[in-house]
Order: C-alpha cells, then structure tokens, then sequence
C-alpha cells in the first residue's frame, strides 16, 4: 500500500482526448522534496549529454 500523504492535487484533472485516446492530465505536488523543478530538468539534460557521449567522465 502506498503513502499518498505527501502529496497535494495542484490542479483539478482533466481529461484531453486525441484521437481514440483520452488522456487524464492530473498534477500532484510533495512538500517533503528537496528538488526543485529546475534541478530536474537540469539533471535530464546532463543524463542526455553524458548518455551521447558529449561530456568526459
């Protein structure tokens, strides 16, 4: 069973359909992180670089 405790709805879900396919958008937030969004996607694109062999290890 998961803990959902930590985590706060920050919109109200939606659902958008393409085609035959409908997605259910929802977003959730966890207070007790430490990353930032920002962090993230900085991350991401240092795993992408390091990955294609574009920075020395």
């Amino acid at each position: 069973m998961s803990d959902n405790s930590n985590y706060t709805a920050l919109a109200k879900p939606y659902e958008r359909k393409i085609g035959k396919v409908t997605f259910v958008i929802s977003s959730f937030g966890n207070k007790n992180t430490a990353k930032t969004s920002g962090d993230l996607i900085l991350q991401m694109l240092k795993n992408r670089i390091s990955s294609e062999g574009g920075e020395s290890k």
